[in-house]
């Protein structure tokens, strides 16, 4: 199951955590590399185009190089398959392309952080954290945010930050940008394309007419650590395209215990877009779903639903996962998917693994 994490601190927003501490020895590298092998296969499809089996990997090696305390260069790259595959044909490990998902320079202090370069922006929270082997994948298809240049910043409340302890941990944020269409838009072994202003698109504009602004916020020391994200978008339409797109997003969230050893994650999150992609439709998205964890053992359930001006998608998935000592997770899963009224159901494994590395050590 994806865990649920909280958006209250900008770096775990845009990548790796930084953490302050004037122990450590400076300058710094610290690596970390999540490693995902997964096996989806489709079956018994309204149209048969869509059966088929597909094996790849996702890979994402975070690379972070502290040159002072608090001032650090943050890096993120994927190897991922970089197009869908062809109908009906059966993939393994094919199409995979390497590229830059995130490069930028952050200087963060305990009350605020700042950052410039190329980042994922902040906005809605299902896209990571919806429980389940599928549960992320609507809300990623719709409006995950993802390799866009600007700037931006953070202020923190309570905790370490503002006001200190006594009212939850709460971050505003807020950044604007573009698309990329640097060189770094293109992709290694299977190239992607570059993208270029004249493909349109939302926030494809080079210049800074694009922006979010979201808060997020826990109460960890309330039972169930209830948390909340707040957020809104604008993206400036593209050459070519008729409106520009506007989002809303709110989600809930929290940890309840059951028992000394059970504990109930649910999640939930409506998100609206006003001229979704910087077109003239409306689209809604609805998450819903809890995982139960217990010990190593985890299962979740959930729900999405996309909706609108547009063709609609219903999702439901359900899954369970065991995590072994040495760090390996074993995640299995099934989806019910109906787009556009062409219902397909899927079962997948998943075997992810995270390596982490600090040199000095």
């Amino acid at each position: 199951m994806h865990a649920q994490r909280l958006f209250f601190a900008l770096p775990i927003l845009l990548g790796l955590s930084t953490g302050l501490s004037a122990e450590e020895s400076y300058p710094r590298v610290e690596v970390g590399i999540s490693f995902e092998v997964q096996n989806d296969g489709n079956f018994a499809s309204d149209d048969s185009a869509n059966e088929l089996n597909d094996l790849y990997t996702t890979t994402e090696p975070g690379i972070a190089f502290f040159i002072l305390p608090g001032l650090s260069i943050q890096s993120g790259l994927v190897l991922e398959p970089v197009v869908d595959p062809d109908p009906g044909d059966d993939r393994f490990f094919e199409d995979h392309g390497f590229y830059v998902e995130q490069l930028y320079l952050l200087f963060e202090q305990p009350a605020f952080a700042l950052f410039g370069g190329k980042f994922n922006p902040g906005f809605g929270i299902s896209w990571d954290a919806a429980p389940g082997l599928y549960g992320t994948e609507v809300a990623e298809d719709s409006y995950e945010q993802t390799e866009r240049i600007g700037f931006g910043g953070a202020v923190n409340f309570g905790g370490e930050g503002i006001g200190g302890e006594g009212f939850g941990e709460h971050s505003l944020a807020a950044q604007t940008f573009f698309a990329d269409t640097s060189v770094l838009s293109e992709s290694l072994g299977k190239n992607r394309g570059r993208t270029r202003l004249a493909d349109g698109g939302t926030a494809n504009t080079e210049d800074l007419s694009s922006f979010s602004v979201t808060l997020d916020g826990q109460f960890p020391d309330v039972t169930g650590a209830p948390g909340y994200h707040l957020g809104f978008i604008r993206n400036e339409g593209g050459r070519g395209d008729p409106e520009d797109e506007y989002g809303f997003a709110a989600a809930l969230f929290g940890e309840i215990p059951l028992n000394e050893d059970l504990v109930l994650a649910p999640l939930v999150e409506l998100v609206h877009l006003e001229n979704a992609g910087a077109t003239a439709d409306d689209q809604q998205v609805v998450t819903a779903g809890a995982g139960l964890l217990y010990g190593p053992w985890n299962m979740a359930l959930s729900h999405s639903s996309l909706f609108g001006d547009g063709d609609n998608v219903d999702r439901t998935q359900v899954s369970a996962g065991y995590s072994f000592d040495f760090g390996l997770n074993v995640d299995l899963g099934y989806k019910r998917d109906e787009t556009a009224g062409v219902e397909t159901h899927t079962v997948g494994l998943l075997l992810s693994y995270v390596f982490e590395y600090g040199f000095p050590n």
